[in-house]
């Protein structure tokens, strides 16, 4: 695992500059220095194939900084990845790094002039964290390494965590700790002296605004999704998935075969609980294995519920995750997988190609002032059973009625179903902040921005394997700005959602999983994980941080623990699932604080021999 860190307008002598010097070495080889400034990548083992790299940043013949990452797209071939050093100037106002490259990547440098550029790929594959200290400015890629350059831990932001309670990770330059701001996705923040300005180096709300309204081929869709997900995994000498045979992981699974072939060292694999699941995927992960000849490992996961204890420490996120509950399960993969193992996601397909659930997404089909189109989809889909007509035509007349008042938003915390459970005592949550320029767009298309955010952001990536961060193919930067340029009403309608995905994949996967219209849901499964951990979710709640600051009322709590154990509670109860996952987080996080009282384990790494630097 290979993190970034620097710093600018600080001493040598101040903490941060003296510490950094420590983990990289008075003349590391991994570290570009100038006046009052610093960036280095850091590494806490030795390098895998693969992995994320630091690339140096040139002004001429000067190292002026270093990216960190991966990037693709070199001499317009999709799927190749950069080697050769990143021009100063790609990260100037143009935005030429997110236009030439994509990929995962933060980039820091220092113009001649002293300003420093510090920028966050646009989809929010890597983290950037980042707080002020005396006049300067300190910065990483891991909290972790954050605090231990300020030796110092900050309180924690307990009015964010009880936001994060009822929201989950919603985009937000807050984080679980007070004085430490995250870089948007897509960001360059620049700072010269106390200037410090923020502004879009990539926003996918002018790629939503400047569309022409083609939809794709099916044949183009296909070969963007195998190019970017091969060349995530192109390196790796082995790679996994987790298979569940719905739509989207059985397309990552389609498009991770070379030339359709079987790919050496990729196996696919499906968690196992033998109950809790309201649908048993198993049967139709195995006959999309077997259709694609990947071949499936089943893990058996009866003794890796949620809340089960790890049998080594907790790792210190960069934020609670629902995921930081399943430490003994991550644990588990991680160890069988290895290090060198690249671990797959189909997740963010959702949000990036349109589920029903899309707020307005009926006045898209409208189309100007023909109604006749709405009418037809809200009587198909009244059909279904899913909502009434009259109710979806409320909706639609609603929402075409708001794009008519120009400073009206287009999401509000109306729109979504953020529930207040009655032991959460929460003064104000945290605004859901839009992306730029999002809240002009119709309602459905922020919602997809929206929801590309939610996924892209990657605090906590690491939970299914703590070598490396989790690859998530169709967040690529390709895909996301094809279902960006793709009309809404082509993304979804009466017939089913992420149409043009479904299309791509009818012939390439088995019909069940190309036109499954619902996926199963694992609330069973964290239901059952209760029963089995009671002891230790009622000592979480109990002994807790939230309940210490008042955030949370533990007679309450614990009624609500014991309702949601017995299946008491109608639906996932998802606010008291996160407030285990922030108390475990918590405990993580308790002192002895080893980022500050012990050697964190990083070592410099290597990114040229004989570059110029100063």
């Amino acid at each position: 695992m290979t993190d970034l860190a620097g710093y600018v307008d600080l001493h040598p002598d101040r903490q941060p500059a003296r510490r950094l010097r420590e983990l990289a070495g008075p003349d590391g080889p991994g570290v570009v220095r100038g006046d009052g400034w610093a960036v280095a990548a850091l590494t806490r083992r030795s390098p895998l194939p693969g992995d994320d790299a630091p690339l140096p940043v040139r002004d001429g013949a000067t190292t002026r900084g270093l990216v960190l990452g991966r990037l693709f797209g070199v001499g317009g071939q999709l799927g190749r990845r950069r080697t050769a050093p990143v021009p100063l100037d790609w990260l100037d106002a143009d935005g030429s790094l997110a236009r030439r490259t994509w990929g995962r990547y933060v980039a820091a440098a220092v113009r001649p002039d002293g300003t420093l550029l510090l920028a966050r790929d646009p989809i929010g594959l890597l983290p950037c964290f980042h707080a002020r200290h005396g006049s300067g400015l300190v910065f990483a890629t891991r909290m972790e390494l954050l605090t231990d350059l300020l030796h110092a831990r900050p309180d924690v932001d307990f009015d964010r965590l009880g936001s994060f309670l009822t929201q989950g990770p919603c985009p937000t330059t807050r984080t679980a700790f007070r004085g430490v701001a995250q870089l948007p996705p897509g960001t360059i923040l620049t700072r010269r002296g106390a200037r410090q300005v923020e502004r879009p180096l990539w926003s996918a709300a002018r790629v939503a605004a400047t569309a022409d309204g083609r939809l794709p081929s099916d044949e183009e869709l296909r070969h963007t999704l195998r190019a970017c997900t091969r060349a995530w995994i192109a390196d790796a000498p082995r790679a996994t998935l987790d298979l569940s045979g719905g739509l989207d992981s059985s397309a990552v699974c389609w498009a991770a075969r070379p030339d359709g072939e079987p790919a050496p060292g990729f196996t696919p694999r499906f968690v196992r609980f033998s109950t809790g699941p309201s649908v048993d995927e198993q049967p139709l992960a195995a006959l999309v294995a077997d259709r694609l000849g990947t071949g499936l490992d089943v893990i058996e996961a009866d003794g890796l519920l949620p809340l089960t204890p790890p049998h080594g420490p907790l790792p210190r996120a960069d934020a609670p995750q629902l995921q930081f509950t399943e430490a003994r399960l991550n644990e588990f993969l991680a160890a069988q997988a290895g290090q060198e193992t690249e671990a797959l996601s189909g997740g963010g397909g959702d949000q990036v190609f349109l589920m029903k659930n899309a707020p307005g997404y009926l006045a898209d089909h409208a189309r100007g002032r023909n109604l006749l189109p709405a009418l037809v989809q809200a009587w198909r889909e009244s059909r279904h059973g899913l909502d009434s007509m009259p109710s979806m035509l409320a909706g639609a007349r609603r929402e075409l009625r708001r794009r008519r008042q120009p400073h009206e938003p287009a999401l509000t915390g109306a729109d979504f179903d953020f529930p207040q459970p009655a032991w959460l005592h929460l003064a104000a949550k945290t605004p859901v902040e839009l992306p730029p320029d999002a809240a002009a767009l119709p309602a459905a298309r922020a919602n997809q921005i929206l929801g590309i955010a939610y996924w892209g952001d990657a605090v906590d990536r690491q939970h299914r394997n703590p070598y490396r961060p989790s690859i998530y193919p169709l967040l690529s930067q390709p895909l996301v700005e094809i279902a960006l340029r793709a009309p809404v009403h082509r993304l979804l309608d009466h017939t089913g959602d992420r149409l043009p995905l479904r299309r791509a994949m009818r012939g390439r996967l088995p019909a069940e999983a190309a036109d499954a219209p619902i996926k199963g849901s694992y609330a069973g499964m964290y239901q059952r994980a209760l029963r089995h951990n009671v002891t230790v979710a009622r000592e979480l709640i109990v002994d807790g941080r939230c309940v210490a600051q008042g955030l949370v009322d533990p007679d309450r709590a614990l009624a609500d623990l014991r309702a949601t154990a017995r299946g008491f509670v109608r639906g996932p109860n998802w606010p008291l699932y996160s407030l285990l996952a922030v108390e475990l987080w918590c405990r993580a996080w308790q002192p002895p604080d080893a980022a500050t009282t012990a050697d964190t384990g990083w070592a410099p790494l290597a990114v040229a021999e004989g570059e110029e630097t100063r």
